[in-house]
């Protein structure tokens, strides 16, 4: 992509109802951070510029990043992820897998607290892949893995035990095995914060006598509040 094609692309984004600042796409093709923030835009939808979007997140992949910068590194790990998610959605499931394992290898190499990323996230995106691929049974031992390692830690909002009882959970719904389905959920709603008005709405959906676990566990995540908005201990 030329430095033109990028500007134009720039003011593109910069016209649609996501109305993004020109300050986040200072320094232009030759600034990594400017091709990332641009490459998340164009990937929105209702903007759907996906191969544009692909080129420039491809083009982040081996950027040099400064490890000691927990900004830094994060926003390197999101564009990996979305990149993962693209290429699953086109079915280039060996590119999605290779670098959402990317992402966890990177987010997983510093002990930063990060603003948006969840580790947790990211194993989830990689048990979904693996289970899309026919590898459930490789992803539900590596989600047992992480949920064993750690159980025991004194966190109280802990992403790696909520992703991992949800994978759990949704596993058991597929199986039709309802009730295991919604006690991997209890479970994985006691490992993230829950505000107190969300709890009614949890209630009555895990309150649901029939057998329709997928049904129930929809309802759960709709009733749950955004992953994204809540403290995380890890």
């Amino acid at each position: 992509m030329t430095q033109d094609e990028f500007h134009k692309l720039v003011h593109f984004v910069m016209e649609t109802p996501a109305k993004p600042p020109h300050s986040l796409f200072v320094g232009g093709m030759d600034n990594w951070h400017a091709r990332a923030r641009l490459a998340h835009f164009l990937a929105m939808e209702g903007i759907d510029k996906t191969e544009e979007a692909l080129e420039l997140f491809h083009s982040v992949v081996e950027a040099e990043i400064d490890e000691e910068n927990s900004e830094d590194v994060e926003e390197k790990v999101y564009a990996l992820q979305r990149l993962s998610i693209i290429e699953r959605d086109e079915k280039k499931n060996d590119d999605a897998l290779n670098h959402i394992n990317q992402a966890i290898e990177l987010a997983e190499s510093t002990d930063f607290l990060y603003k948006y990323i969840l580790r947790g996230e990211l194993w989830a995106d990689r048990w979904n892949l693996l289970h899309a691929m026919g590898m459930t049974k490789e992803a539900e031992a590596e989600a047992d893995e992480r949920i064993d390692f750690y159980k025991d830690i004194p966190v109280d909002h802990n992403s790696y035990l909520y992703y991992g009882y949800r994978f759990k959970a949704q596993l058991s719904a597929e199986r039709g095995v309802t009730l295991v389905a919604k006690d991997y959920m209890h479970m994985a709603i006691h490992s993230m914060e829950i505000p107190a008005a969300y709890e009614a709405g949890l209630e009555k959906a895990f309150a649901a006598t029939h057998d329709n676990a997928s049904w129930i566990l929809s309802e759960v995540d709709k009733a749950t509040p955004n992953p994204e908005k809540l403290h995380w201990d890890i």
